[in-house]
C-alpha cells in the first residue's frame, strides 16, 4: 500500500488521566498511537528503550512489542488511538485489546500490507499541533455524531501525514540531538559527565549544543543528566536491593548526600522513603 491510499479505521480512542500503561510487555495487534500531553518517562519497545516527554507522539505499527515506565504523577495524560491503516475492517468497530507478549495471536492481526513508511516506529516530539487533532477524533468518538467515523478518519489521515513530515523535517539536528541523548543515556554514571564534555564529544560549541537539546526536550544538558540518573535511580530502588551510597555511585553522584538532597527535591521524599512505600509509576 501507498502513503497516499491511507483511510484509516479507527478502532479505539480516548484521552487516559493518571496513565501508567500495564505492568507486562504488551503487543498490539494494530496500529497505534500514544500521545504525551503531561508526563515523562520511557518506553521499552522490542528490547530498546526510548525516553519522552511531554508533547511527545509515539507509533507503533502492529505487532509492536511494549511497556510504558511513566514517572507516578496524578497529573499525567496519555491520547490512546488504536487503528487499522485501512479502510477493510471499517465496519468494525471491534477492540482488539492488548494482550501481553505470551499471550500474542498472529492470526488476530488485521491482514493488509502496511505503508513503508508506517513499518517501523516513530517516536518525536510534536512541532506541528498533532494533540489538538487527536483530541478532535476522540471528542468524535465519545459524541458519536453523524458519520463520526469517516470524518475521524479523514482527521486521523492528516496526523499521520504530518507525523510523516515532521520525522523528516527534524533533519540533521535530530540526529544530533538523539545522538547526544543516547550518549548521556549510556555514560550517565560518569561523575565528570558535563555540558563541555559532551560537547568536546561531539566536536560542538556548549552552548550550541545546550540550547538544541533544551529547544527539544525542554531540559539543559545539566537538567536531562540529573533527569535520567534519578531515572535509572529510581528503578534501582525499586527493583535491587543496592544501598542508598551505592546507587548514588552507580548513577553518577559525588556523594550520598547530593543524591539525597536532588531525590529529596524533584520527588518530595528521600530515595529510603521511596522504596518503603514502593510507589509505582
Amino acid at each position: 500500500m501507498e502513503v497516499h491510499n491511507i483511510n484509516p479505521n479507527i478502532r479505539y480512542a480516548r484521552e487516559h488521566n493518571n496513565f501508567r500503561g500495564v505492568p507486562y510487555v504488551s503487543k498490539c495487534y494494530d496500529c497505534r498511537i500514544f500521545y504525551i500531553c503531561s508526563g515523562e518517562g520511557y518506553v521499552t519497545v522490542n528490547g530498546e528503550k526510548y525516553n519522552f516527554l511531554n508533547n511527545y507522539i509515539i507509533f507503533f505499527p502492529p505487532g509492536t512489542e511494549y511497556r510504558f515506565t511513566i514517572d507516578y504523577d496524578e497529573k499525567n495524560s496519555v491520547q490512546v488511538l488504536n487503528f487499522d491503516l485501512s479502510d477493510m475492517y471499517f465496519d468494525s468497530q471491534e477492540h482488539l485489546g492488548t494482550p501481553s507478549k505470551e499471550d500474542f495471536e498472529a492470526k488476530n492481526v488485521p491482514e493488509y500490507e502496511l505503508p513503508k513508511e508506517f513499518a517501523h516506529i516513530i517516536i518525536t516530539e510534536d512541532f506541528f499541533g498533532i494533540n489538538e487533532l487527536l483530541e478532535e477524533c476522540i471528542k468524535l468518538f465519545i459524541s458519536k455524531p453523524r458519520y463520526y467515523k469517516e470524518i475521524a478518519s479523514s482527521i486521523l489521515k492528516k496526523c499521520l501525514l504530518m507525523l510523516l513530515t515532521e520525522e523528516n523535517s527534524l533533519g540533521k539536528n535530530n540526529k544530533l540531538i538523539t545522538a547526544v541523548l543516547d550518549y548521556i543515556n549510556k555514560s550517565y554514571a560518569d561523575t565528570s559527565l558535563s555540558n563541555n564534555t559532551i560537547a568536546a564529544q561531539f566536536n560542538y560549541h556548549p552552548y550550541y549544543l545546550n540550547n538544541l537539546v533544551r529547544n527539544f526536550t525542554g531540559k539543559t544538558i545539566h537538567q536531562y543528566i540529573i533527569y535520567y540518573r534519578l531515572r535509572v535511580a529510581k528503578d534501582m530502588l525499586l527493583t535491587t536491593d543496592y544501598d542508598v551510597n551505592s546507587i548514588a555511585w552507580r548513577v553518577g553522584f559525588n556523594s550520598s548526600s547530593h543524591f539525597i538532597s536532588t531525590f529529596h527535591r524533584h520527588f518530595g521524599h528521600t530515595p529510603y522513603e521511596y522504596r518503603q512505600s514502593n510507589i509505582a509509576y
